[in-house]
C-alpha cells in the first residue's frame, strides 16, 4: 500500500464532479473504509473488487483468496494478521496457458469467464486452493507455503481422466477427522442448478464418484456414482461451504432465484455429512438422509443484495467467529469484501447484526464501524506504489490475460518498467485485445490519485500507451500518449468516492492539464474497476514504452 503526502493540488474538476448514486443504498458512500487508524475498521475492509472472498486461519496468520477471472496469474493470495489489513504474498495459478489459449494473448477470450469463486484450505501441513474454470473444468493447486511455489492441475475423475467439464462452480473441499476428503460444488443450469457432494481422494486431486463424461452433460440431474450426491436440490444453489463444529456438519449455500427456497443464504446441518435417515442411520453417498435447515438471511431487495452470500467463516484463536463475504451489488469498485461478526445461537451461526436500513424494510448485516478483531497492526493495503527498482515485478501486479513472453523488462532500462508493444488480437482488436496491460484494483476513496511517469518516444506510429481505468471487457477510459502533445511526461487519474475518474497530464510533474471528460467507473462481466498501464499496437508488433514510477495514493480515512 502507498499512503503518503499528496504534494500536488488536486484538480478542481475531480473534486467537483459528483455522480448520481442510487437512493436506496444500504450504506452511505463516504470514501472511508478499511482500517481507520484508531483501533476500528469500516466496512468494506477493501473497497476494491476482491469478489467471492474466502478466508482461512492457520495459527495466528490469516489468508484470503478471491475471484480473478481473466487476470493472470490467477487467484492472488492475501495475508493478514488482523483480518482487516491485507498484503499480497503470491498467486496460485500460473499455468493457465497450459489449460487453453483462450487465457492468453493469442485469443484474449476469458472475459466473463476464467477463474472464479476459489476456496483456500489447510490439511496435514499443506495448503489447497480449488476453483472452477467456468468453461475448462475443476482446477486445484497445493503448496506447503502459501507464498508458493504451488503445484497446479485439473482434478481427475474416478477413472483418472481430467475433469475438463463445463459450467461447474463454487467448489469447497473438506477433510474429515478420519482423513476422508470431500468436495462440494454446483452446476448452474436452466433446470437442475443444484449443489453436489463428491467423495475425493485424500491428496485432493481426484473425485472418486465423478465420471467426466457424465458430469460434462448440460441441464442434467447428475447421479451417483458418476455425478456425486445431490445435497442441495434447490434451484440456483451455489456459494458452497462445508465445515464442522461441535460434532455437527454444516453445509451452506446461497440461492439467487425464487425457484427454490427463495433468494437468500441457507445452512443445513447434521451429525452425519450425508445427513441422517428417519431411523437414525447415517446417509450415504447416493442415498443421503435429511438435514436440519435454516435460512440465515433473506434478500429483501434486489437493489440492496447485502446478505451473507459468497464468502467464508474464520475463527480467531480466542474463539470469536467472523464472516468475510462480498457486497453483492455491482458498484464501480465491484463486489467488495465485508468483515462481520458471527454469533452462535442454538448451534446455528448468526452472521452480523441485522439492523433496519430504510423505510423499505431492507436489512443490512452489520454497523459500518467496528473494533478490529485483533489490535496492534498498522494500516496496510494489498495494492500500492512501485518504483520498478526490483528484478521481478512486485506481487500486487496482474496482467490482463497471460501476456507474451518477454512483453516486459525491468533490466533493459534499470529503474524503469519497459512494456513492449504487441498487436492487439482477435475481434477485440483495440484496448481489450491487448494483453500487455499491467493492472491493480481501483480503490475509490475520498481521494484516490494514481500517477505514472512515462517515456513513449520509442512507440511506433500505430502504438498506444498510457493509463486506463477499465472493467472486465465491457468499458474503459484512458489517457493515451498517442493523443497528447507530449512524448514523455506524467499521466494521472483521480478517482473520487463516487467512482468518478478524471484524467490529466503534465510535462514536468508539477502543473497538470485536464484531459477529456469525467468518466463514471462501472462494473462489467462480474468485474469492478481496475487501473492499468497499457502498451499495444493496432497493426504490428514493435516499439515500447518505459514507465519510471507508479504512485498510488489512497485517502480512505
Amino acid at each position: 500500500m502507498y499512503r503518503g503526502t499528496l504534494i500536488t493540488i488536486l484538480m478542481t474538476l475531480s473534486l467537483s464532479v459528483s455522480a448520481q448514486m442510487p437512493k436506496d443504498l444500504v450504506y452511505e458512500v463516504t470514501g472511508h473504509w478499511g482500517d481507520q487508524g484508531d483501533g476500528t475498521f469500516r466496512n468494506p475492509i477493501l473497497r476494491a473488487d476482491y469478489s467471492d472472498p474466502d478466508p482461512l486461519r492457520v495459527g495466528n496468520d490469516y489468508y484470503m483468496v478471491s475471484s480473478t477471472f481473466e487476470d493472470y496469474p490467477g487467484v492472488s493470495i492475501l495475508h493478514s494478521k488482523d483480518l482487516v489489513n491485507w498484503k499480497t504474498i503470491g498467486a496460485a495459478f500460473t499455468r493457465l496457458a497450459d489449460v487453453s489459449d483462450d487465457y492468453t494473448w493469442k485469443r484474449m477470450n476469458r472475459y466473463n469467464g476464467g477463474v472464479y469463486a476459489p476456496t483456500i484450505s489447510y490439511h496435514d501441513g499443506r495448503f489447497y486452493i480449488y476453483a472452477n474454470l467456468y468453461t475448462d473444468g475443476f482446477y486445484m493447486a497445493t503448496a506447503t507455503d502459501p507464498a508458493g511455489p504451488w503445484t497446479e492441475q485439473l482434478l481427475k475423475d474416478k477413472y483418472g481422466r481430467p475433469l475438463r467439464v463445463l459450467r461447474w462452480s463454487d467448489p469447497c473441499p473438506f477433510w474429515d477427522d478420519d482423513g476422508k476428503a470431500y468436495l462440494m460444488s454446483s452446476h448452474p443450469g436452466r433446470e437442475y442448478w443444484y449443489s453436489y457432494l463428491f467423495q475425493m481422494s485424500t491428496d485432493g486431486t481426484q473425485l472418486l464418484d465423478a465420471d467426466s463424461a457424465h458430469i460434462a452433460r448440460l441441464n442434467t440431474l447428475y447421479r451417483w456414482p458418476d455425478g456425486g450426491t445431490v445435497i442441495s436440490p434447490y434451484h440456483s444453489s451455489e456459494g458452497n461451504r462445508i465445515f464442522k463444529h461441535n460434532g455437527y456438519y454444516y453445509l451452506q449455500h446461497i440461492e439467487f432465484t425464487n425457484k427454490g427456497q427463495g433468494e437468500g443464504t441457507y445452512i443445513a446441518r447434521s451429525r452425519n455429512i450425508y445427513g441422517t435417515h428417519d431411523d437414525g442411520t447415517p446417509g450415504t453417498p447416493g442415498n443421503p438422509g435429511k438435514y436440519e435447515m435454516k435460512c440465515i438471511e433473506r434478500v429483501y431487495s434486489r437493489d440492496s443484495m447485502l446478505f451473507p452470500g459468497q464468502g467464508g467463516y474464520v475463527a480467531t484463536p480466542d474463539g470469536r467467529w467472523w464472516w468475510i463475504g462480498q457486497f453483492t451489488r455491482d458498484y464501480p469498485e465491484g463486489r467488495t469484501p465485508w468483515l462481520v461478526p458471527v454469533e452462535w445461537e442454538d448451534g446455528w451461526p448468526v452472521i452480523g447484526n441485522l439492523l433496519p436500513a430504510s423505510s423499505l424494510g431492507e436489512k443490512r448485516m452489520t454497523p459500518l464501524s467496528l473494533l478490529k478483531p485483533i489490535q496492534g497492526y498498522k494500516p496496510q493495503l494489498p495494492q500500492g506504489s512501485d518504483d520498478f527498482n526490483t528484478k521481478e515485478l512486485s506481487l500486487q501486479w496482474r496482467w490482463n490475460h497471460v501476456p507474451h513472453n518477454g512483453c516486459y523488462s525491468l533490466t533493459e532500462r534499470p529503474g524503469w518498467l519497459r512494456l513492449h508493444a504487441h498487436k492487439a488480437v482477435g475481434k477485440l482488436k483495440g484496448f481489450f485485445g491487448a494483453s500487455g496491460t499491467l493492472m491493480q484494483h481501483a480503490m475509490p476513496s475520498d481521494s484516490t490519485v494514481i500517477t505514472i511517469r512515462i517515456d513513449a518516444t520509442h512507440l511506433g506510429s500505430d502504438g498506444h500507451a498510457g493509463l486506463a481505468v477499465f472493467n472486465g471487457g465491457k468499458s474503459y477510459a484512458a489517457i493515451d500518449m498517442k493523443e497528447l502533445p507530449i512524448k514523455k511526461g506524467f499521466l494521472r487519474v483521480y478517482i473520487n468516492k463516487e467512482g468518478v475518474a478524471s484524467f490529466a497530464y503534465s510535462r514536468n510533474g508539477k502543473r497538470y492539464t485536464s484531459y477529456g471528460e469525467p468518466y463514471q467507473l462501472v462494473a462489467g462481466n462480474f468485474r469492478g474497476a481496475r487501473i492499468g498501464i497499457f502498451c499495444y499496437n493496432t497493426e504490428s508488433d514493435g516499439g515500447y514504452a518505459d514507465i519510471d514510477k507508479f504512485d498510488y495514493y489512497v485517502q480512505n480515512r
